[in-house]
């Protein structure tokens, strides 16, 4: 069942739009990442789905139920939510005064919660500070005490806005140790806004590529390899990008003219188009090889770049490829620039998207 279903949504700020047709559906104990560069309009969403800020249009459902227009009507749903943000305010006291204000403010007896504080610090590596003073925590120690303050109340949804942003990598390890094991638990349904790519990745049952409106939504393998636009493909870092004319050879097979080489690909779509092929679905040899790859180009090696022990090679073929090869098989292979080779990759591995 879903949890949050957001239709339709659009927001304005003095007749600008942030935030353009926006449809979502996310299921109970699922982990959704937000991905998008800054400015994408992430921020803005969190709010709206935190009842902090209303939509210009459209309609966001929760548990089933459309989220009333009454704000004092919206405050039962609001106490299912917790938010963290990128700065979080810190209030006056110690750690445990702040980790309890959500109690505090609920009318909650927090004698009651005292295993549950104390199992949440251990879980964020804050063990044993409970009497500290909340404003002499660093950066890190404070994101991991909002996220115990968002935690104490149980929300059925977690909105987390850039949560380890201007970390350093041991407080971000830390976090993301706490949400995969969170997400693990399925106990907790998660957003996570984040411009970290990676992050969100491997955070995340699902993610959303973000900048204003939602260009693709999925499982992170299937929007790396497969990405469906243009935005999405550069943002992730899609390489070998390439625009041509698609036309149908025969029924899932098409073969795509760049004006300078002819591509193969299974695929039904014609007209203007971009290819994309993965560096590591490309193969190299020194002479032809004639397989039952139905792409193969022969070039010359313009470029060589070491990226930590793989290396990119930028190969001439008409179109300019990237490829990745270990060090030790282009060694192997006597290779140099201007070498001479031939490059072979399957049809499958050729994913086609509209310009």
């Amino acid at each position: 069942m879903n949890l949050l279903e957001i239709q339709n949504l659009s927001k304005e700020y003095d007749g600008k739009k942030v935030l353009e047709d926006i449809n979502l559906y996310l299921k109970k104990g699922s982990t959704l990442g937000l991905i998008g560069p800054t400015g994408c309009g992430k921020t803005t969403l969190l709010r709206i789905i935190d009842l902090i800020e209303t939509p210009s249009s459209g309609k966001i459902i929760f548990n089933g139920l459309e989220i009333p227009k009454n704000k004092k009507d919206q405050m039962d749903i609001r106490r299912k939510m917790g938010m963290v943000y990128q700065k979080p305010i810190v209030f006056k006291g110690t750690v445990y005064d702040n980790i309890c204000y959500g109690l505090k403010i609920r009318g909650e007896n927090k004698e009651e919660y005292q295993d549950k504080i104390k199992d949440l610090l251990e879980s964020l590596g804050l063990e044993g500070y409970e009497t500290r003073d909340a404003s002499t925590l660093s950066g890190g120690e404070t994101q991991r005490m909002a996220l115990a303050r968002a935690l104490i109340t149980a929300p059925e949804l977690l909105l987390l806005d850039e949560p380890t942003a201007n970390l350093d990598p041991q407080s971000t390890e830390k976090i993301e140790k706490f949400l995969e094991q969170l997400r693990e638990t399925g106990k907790t349904t998660v957003i996570i806004a984040t411009h970290n790519l990676i992050q969100g990745q491997h955070l995340s049952d699902e993610i959303a590529i973000l900048n204003k409106k939602i260009f693709q939504i999925g499982e992170p393998e299937e929007v790396f390899r497969k990405p469906k636009n243009r935005f999405v493909a550069e943002f992730v870092g899609v390489k070998n990008v390439k625009k041509g004319i698609s036309s149908k050879v025969e029924d899932n097979l098409t073969v795509i003219n760049t004006g300078n080489i002819k591509v193969y690909a299974t695929s039904t779509l014609e007209g203007d188009v971009y290819l994309s092929i993965r560096p590591e679905e490309i193969t190299l040899s020194r002479s032809e090889v004639r397989t039952s790859a139905l792409n193969e180009f022969n070039g010359e090696i313009k470029e060589i770049r070491d990226s930590g022990g793989i290396l990119d090679l930028k190969i001439d073929v008409g179109e300019v490829f990237s490829i990745y090869m270990t060090q030790k098989s282009f060694a192997d292979m006597e290779l140099t620039i201007g070498s001479n080779v031939w490059l072979q990759f399957k049809a499958s591995a050729v994913n086609i998207f509209e310009v």
